[in-house]
C-alpha cells in the first residue's frame, strides 16, 4: 500500500513539473513574439522618421526587459533611447543612455556588436557638442572591434559617416567627401536607398561648403529621385533644405522658396529641430531679398526660437559632461584615506578659488581696459565720414605699427611667426583693397577661412596680420564694414521707407539681434535713432 502510494505521489511530482515547464516555455515564448513584435513596429516607425512612436515601442520593450531581466534586450533600449533624443537635438539626455548602455555592456563578456555600435552613437553625439577628440577615439574603437571581431557592413557604413561628419566640423570638406562617398559605396552594395540617399545628402553639404554649389544641387536632386514611401521623412527633409540652399546660391531665390517650405513642414511636424532651425534662416533671407518683410521676420524669429532650444541643449550636454568627468575624479580619489582626501581635496578647492579669483579678476581688468580702447579707436573710425574706411582703417595700423617699432616688441602670441613687418603690411594692404572692391562682409556666411583662401592666405596668417596690425579679431573687422555700409545704405533716398531689419541684411547680417547690438556699441545709438537723426539733417 505504501508503495503505490509512493508511485502516486512521484508520478504527481512528475506531472507539475512538467505543466510548470510547460508554462515557463509558453510564457517565455510569449514574451519573445511581444518583443519580436514591438521590435518589428520600432523599426518601421524609425525608418519612417516618425520617432515619437519609435519611442512609444522603445519604452515598451525596455519595459519588458527589466521586468524579465533580459540585460542583451535593455541595452538596445538604453541605446535606441539614445538615439531618440539625438534625433530631437537633447544631446544631454542622449549622452546619459549612450554612457548608461556603455557601462551595462561592460558586463557582458565578447558582447562586440552591441559594444560598436553604441561607440558609434557615442561617437557622433560628441562630435555634435564639439568634443571633436572624444569623438574621434570612440569612432576608432569602433572600427578597431569591426576591424578585429568582424560584424555586418552596415556597421563599417556608420563609422565612415560618423568619421565624415567628424573631417566636416574639422573643415576637411575634402576628406569628408572620401568617407561619405565609401558610405554611398556600402548602400550601393546593400541596396539600400537608405543609406544611399543620406550618403548624397551629405555629399551635397559637403560641396556646398567647398563652393561648388551646382554639384551640391546635383547631388541633392540624385538623392531625391531615389526618394519613395519608405524613406525616412528626415531624410527627405534634409534633401529639400540642400536643394533650397544650392539654389539660394545659384540666385534662384524663387525656385528655392518651394523646396525650403517642404523641408519646413516635414521637420515642424516630425519636430527635427536642427533642421527646421537652419530652414527658418533660409526662408528669412530669402524673403528678405524678396522684399517680403514680414515673412521675413517671422522666419527670422522662428531661428531665434529654435536655435536657442538648440545652443540649450549643447550647453546641457557639455555642463553634464563636465559633471561626469568630475564624478571620475572624486571615483579616483576615493582609494585615499578619508582624512587625506579631505586636506588634499580642501587645499585644491582653496588654491584653485583663491587662483581662479585673482586670475578672473586680472584678466577682466585687462580685457576691459583693451576692450574699451578698441571700441573708442572703432567709433572714431566710423565717426569721420570725409574719408573712406579703407584710408582710415590704414591710418590706424600705421600707427599701430609705428608703436611696436618705437617699442622694438612684437605680439607675444606670434613671436616665432613667418612673417616679416613688411610682410604684414603688404598683406594687409591686400585685405583692405580685397574688402573694399569685393564686399566679402556682405555675405552673412562669410567666414575668416573663406577670406584668407580668397586671398591665397592660411587662416593664421589672415589672423595675425588683424591682431597685430590692427589689434582686432576676425568679427571686430566685418562688423566695421557692416555698420559703415549700414550707415551709408540709411542715407540713401531708396531705403528711406526700408524697415530696420532689411537693411540689416543688406549690410551683412544675419539677425535684427547681433545688428542692433554691433551698431549701438560702434556708432553710440541704436540704428533708429541714428536714422532718424541722419534724415532730419538731409531735410534741412
Amino acid at each position: 500500500m505504501f508503495k503505490i502510494a509512493l508511485k502516486i505521489i512521484i508520478i504527481l511530482c512528475i506531472v507539475m513539473h512538467t505543466r510548470a515547464q510547460e508554462k515557463k516555455t509558453n510564457t517565455e515564448t510569449l514574451i519573445r513574439e511581444n518583443i519580436e513584435r514591438l521590435t518589428k513596429n520600432q523599426s518601421y516607425y524609425y525608418d519612417k522618421g516618425e520617432y515619437e512612436r519609435f519611442k512609444l515601442y522603445t519604452d515598451s520593450i525596455l519595459h519588458i526587459a527589466k521586468k524579465n531581466n533580459l540585460q542583451e534586450i535593455e541595452i538596445d533600449a538604453i541605446t535606441r533611447l539614445g538615439i531618440y533624443h539625438k534625433k530631437k537635438a537633447e544631446y544631454d539626455k542622449a549622452l546619459l543612455y549612450y554612457l548608461e548602455s556603455l557601462k551595462l555592456v561592460n558586463l557582458i563578456p565578447e558582447s562586440y556588436k552591441r559594444r560598436t555600435v553604441i561607440l558609434i552613437n557615442l561617437g557622433n553625439t560628441y562630435n555634435e557638442i564639439g568634443n571633436r577628440e572624444k569623438a574621434k577615439k570612440a569612432f576608432k574603437e569602433a572600427l578597431d572591434y569591426v576591424n578585429n571581431h568582424g560584424g555586418p557592413s552596415i556597421y563599417r557604413m556608420a563609422i565612415y559617416v560618423g568619421l565624415g561628419e567628424l573631417s566636416a566640423a574639422n573643415n576637411n570638406y575634402k576628406k569628408s567627401l572620401e568617407y561619405f562617398e565609401k558610405s554611398k559605396k556600402i548602400g550601393e552594395e546593400l541596396k539600400r536607398n537608405d543609406i544611399i540617399i543620406s550618403a548624397l545628402n551629405s555629399i551635397a553639404d559637403n560641396y556646398y561648403q567647398l563652393k561648388e554649389y551646382e554639384l551640391s544641387l546635383k547631388n541633392s536632386q540624385d538623392a531625391l529621385a531615389l526618394n519613395d514611401n519608405n524613406i525616412s521623412k528626415e531624410l527627405i527633409a534634409s534633401t529639400h533644405y540642400n536643394i533650397g540652399s544650392a539654389l539660394i546660391k545659384l540666385n534662384r531665390l524663387e525656385d528655392a522658396e518651394q523646396p525650403l517650405q517642404i523641408a519646413l513642414g516635414l521637420a515642424f511636424t516630425y519636430e527635427y529641430r536642427k533642421t527646421e532651425m537652419y530652414v527658418h534662416q533660409k526662408l528669412a533671407y530669402i524673403y528678405t531679398k524678396l522684399g517680403k518683410l514680414e515673412k521675413a521676420i517671422n522666419h527670422q524669429k522662428g531661428y531665434d526660437h529654435k536655435k536657442g532650444l538648440y545652443l540649450s541643449s549643447l550647453s546641457e550636454a557639455k555642463q553634464l559632461e563636465l559633471e561626469i568627468e568630475l564624478k571620475k575624479l572624486e571615483e579616483d580619489l576615493a582609494g585615499l584615506s578619508e582624512e587625506k582626501n579631505f586636506f588634499i581635496i580642501s587645499g585644491i578647492i582653496v588654491f584653485l578659488l583663491l587662483s581662479g579669483v585673482l586670475f578672473y579678476y586680472l584678466k577682466k581688468s585687462r580685457k576691459f581696459k583693451q576692450e574699451t580702447r578698441e571700441l573708442k579707436e572703432d567709433r572714431m573710425l566710423l565717426k569721420n565720414e570725409n574719408e573712406t574706411l579703407k584710408i582710415k582703417i590704414y591710418k590706424l595700423a600705421q600707427q599701430n605699427i609705428s608703436s611696436l617699432v618705437q617699442k622694438n616688441t612684437n605680439t607675444h602670441a606670434y613671436q616665432n611667426s613667418s612673417l616679416t613687418q613688411e610682410d604684414r603690411e603688404k598683406y594687409l594692404q591686400k585685405i583692405l583693397d580685397y574688402m573694399e572692391k569685393e564686399k566679402p562682409y556682405l555675405n552673412f556666411e562669410i567666414k575668416q577661412s573663406d577670406l584668407a583662401k580668397e586671398l591665397s592666405m592660411s587662416v593664421h596668417q589672415f589672423s595675425e596680420v588683424l591682431n597685430v596690425c590692427l589689434k582686432k579679431n576676425f568679427n571686430n573687422f566685418i562688423n566695421l564694414y557692416r555698420i559703415n555700409e549700414a550707415k551709408s545704405l540709411m542715407k540713401k533716398n531708396k531705403y528711406e521707407n526700408y524697415k530696420i531689419l532689411a537693411i540689416a541684411y543688406d549690410a551683412g547680417f544675419n539677425s535684427k539681434t547681433s545688428f542692433n547690438r554691433a551698431f549701438k556699441q560702434l556708432v553710440g545709438k541704436t540704428p533708429s535713432e541714428y536714422r532718424e537723426k541722419s534724415l532730419k539733417d538731409l531735410t534741412l
